[in-house]
């Protein structure tokens, strides 16, 4: 009997999304990133191309405007946050800013990646 190699995509094998924002330089608010609800498990800022101290602030934004978790990034590196009972939302917004105080909007200098890695909910997913 010949093997049978077979090989699917990352988003079909699993329930969970991973989204890059690349290059963000100013604080407007990405929404709705995901495109569905789930629950949020890791963030990644890479501020290696940013002279500054950096902050990602997460909310829900179908519940509401206001910084719901704040994470803080280091001049020039990379750092992961893992959130190990998850972050639960509906649309999975945020925005960058210069300081991690609530709802902060400080310009910074240069640009940051941020990477986020959730499971999502899309009930139609498997129907038949």
């Amino acid at each position: 009997m010949a093997a049978v190699l077979k090989s699917t995509g990352f988003q079909d094998a699993v329930d969970y999304k991973v989204v890059s924002v690349t290059a963000v330089s100013t604080t407007g608010t990405q929404t709705n990133i995901t495109n569905s609800s789930g629950t949020l498990y890791s963030v990644i800022i890479d501020s290696a191309n940013s002279s500054v101290n950096v902050s990602v602030h997460i909310i829900d934004s179908k519940d509401t405007t206001n910084t719901q978790i704040s994470f803080k990034g280091k001049t020039s590196a990379i750092k992961t946050f893992q959130l190990t009972t998850g972050y639960a939302f509906d649309e999975l917004s945020f925005w960058v800013s210069a300081n991690s105080g609530e709802d902060d909007t400080t310009s910074f200098a240069g640009n940051v990646d941020v990477t986020f890695v959730s499971e999502i909910q899309e009930p139609t997913r498997y129907a038949q």
